[in-house]
């Protein structure tokens, strides 16, 4: 009963866990949560108005252009024209404008600085590249070495839109609505317009990619309250998503069900486990109480054991005494002497292989000591002359020798016989078979109720009075030996079958001897 529970409970905590898991598994994301949100991207831009839908291809129209939005890694102030005049930058502009037919910008702006040219070209500032070498734009390094502040607003009027947006937002200039809402996003914001990520998240807005530098801006907490209807929450959290689409992390909101779905197998799942805990140890306190139970037993029959050595031995003295005086008494009386003996001496070995049996520790439920039997008919003689009965009949086909244990041999042939005596119908017949089949069979004239030895044990283990008890023994004892015990119910018929190897085995001793002859 324990171990059925424990059984059981090892089920239920299995199933409750795998529940467990399949929650957990299902709150993490999908393919099929990611064509969602974006089926949810289109309904947002059909549902809510825009703070901005931002178009930068009007104020960014060309490559060139492009470079402007990228940040450059330092802005140049009025002492960078000091340190180009009075560097050897001069010398190096004069010798490339000397050397060659071609001067490119770079030579030219340098050359500039260093006076080496008056005035630089029209168009100079307004033609492609716009960028120095440093990162700043021309225009920009040019505003720097205006003083005058009308001169520095006309430039500005003029030539802003050729300048770097980091150049305009260190001067809080714009010229247009695009480059106005720019200047207020962060260098990262703006990295990810340029790179085109498709969708991605600032403090204030959320961007959602329309077109090639188009993006429809809406207010962070509208597109928040939108998809929490679908049970999505979006967040710059990068810890614990259930994916992640540029810097931005969605989650799922479960069901209210789902929720206390969960939580209750999670409560079944422990409950469970504490159900299996106590069901273990009440299974592990019975299975020690058995063994405690079967200790106490085999130390009883350890006494047993032993005290029937001395009665034994008293009867040994006896049989040895009136042997002596055997050839004296009349004949019938020296046949029932002689079977007395010989059950004084299978008293003696039983008595002999239990005390083995009980002091070892062998898995083994016995210990064989295998020899050869020369003449299995022989064998089965000696043994029915033990008996008073004249009701036996042998019948051989063919005779064999085996090579095995002939004291559990013996016990077992006799059990069997006892049982056909005490419960099948005279006469009996041992029927020895060593051609093909290598078996001996012992056949009543009885029918037993029962299909097979299986169906037999089971029934007589439950009430192992007479037949079953020994039955059972006799049984495991030739699986030990190696042999296999079956039954056929009309008329009662017990085979003991015999491996090929055990004849194989003694032939092969037989012609050791011969040979060493």
């Amino acid at each position: 009963m324990d171990l059925f529970l424990f059984i059981f409970a090892l089920c239920l905590a299995f199933v409750s866990g795998n529940m467990t898991y399949s929650l957990k598994v299902k709150g993490k994301g999908t393919f099929k949560d990611l064509e969602q949100v974006r089926k949810l991207h289109l309904e947002l831009q059909e549902e809510v108005t825009p703070y901005k839908r931002l178009d930068l291809n009007s104020d960014y129209n060309t490559p060139e252009k492009l470079k402007l939005l990228y940040t450059p890694s330092s802005l140049a102030t009025q002492d960078d024209q000091n340190f180009i005049l009075n560097s050897s930058e001069c010398l190096k502009s004069k010798i490339s404008q000397l050397a060659s037919d071609f001067i490119n910008k770079e030579t030219l702006w340098i050359g500039y600085l260093c006076n080496q040219i008056n005035k630089l070209p029209a168009g100079f500032f307004n033609s492609p590249p716009y960028l120095y070498s440093n990162g700043n734009s021309y225009a920009f390094l040019q505003l720097q070495m205006l003083n005058h502040k009308s001169q520095r607003l006309k430039w500005l009027e003029n030539f802003a839109e050729y300048m770097t947006l980091a150049e305009l937002k260190k001067l809080n200039w714009s010229t247009s609505s695009n480059q106005r809402f720019l200047l207020t996003q962060t260098n990262e914001i703006v990295q990810k317009i340029i790179e085109g990520e498709n969708t991605f998240l600032s403090d204030r807005y959320y961007f959602i990619k329309t077109g090639n530098l188009k993006y429809y801006v809406i207010d962070r907490p509208l597109a928040e309250r939108f998809f929490s209807r679908a049970r999505y929450q979006m967040s710059a959290n990068k810890k614990s998503c259930i994916f992640k689409l540029s810097n931005v992390c969605w989650n799922k909101t479960p069901l209210n069900v789902q929720s206390l779905l969960s939580q209750s197998t999670i409560v079944f799942f422990i409950g469970t486990i504490i159900i299996l805990f106590m069901t273990a140890q009440s299974l592990l306190t019975r299975l020690r109480r058995k063994k405690e139970e079967e200790d106490r037993k085999k130390h009883a029959l350890r006494i047993m054991t032993h005290e029937l050595r001395t009665p034994i031995a008293s009867l040994m003295v006896q049989v040895n005494s009136l042997n002596k005086d055997l050839e004296h008494l009349p004949h019938e009386t020296q046949e029932a002497f002689v079977r007395i003996e010989s059950q004084v001496y299978r008293l003696k070995h039983l008595a002999e292989k239990s005390q083995s049996y009980l002091q070892t520790q062998s898995p083994e439920m016995i210990n064989l000591h295998k020899s050869k039997i020369e003449s299995i008919e022989d064998f089965i003689n000696d043994i029915l002359f033990e008996y008073e009965d004249d009701n036996f009949k042998i019948t051989t086909i063919k005779d064999g020798h085996l090579y095995v244990d002939p004291y559990w041999l013996k016990m077992c042939i006799m059990n069997l016989i006892d049982n056909a005596l005490r419960y099948g119908e005279k006469p009996i017949e041992i029927k020895i078979d060593f051609s093909t089949l290598n078996q001996i069979q012992i056949i009543d004239q009885g029918k037993i109720p029962y299909n097979s030895l299986k169906e037999l044990l089971k029934s007589k283990h439950k009430n192992s009075k007479g037949l079953g008890l020994g039955l059972i023994i006799v049984n495991r004892t030739i699986k030990e030996m190696g042999a296999k015990l079956s039954l056929t119910s009309t008329p009662t018929t017990f085979t003991i079958t015999f491996p090929q190897s055990m004849m194989e085995a003694a032939k092969e001793i037989e012609d050791e001897k011969n040979t060493s002859h």
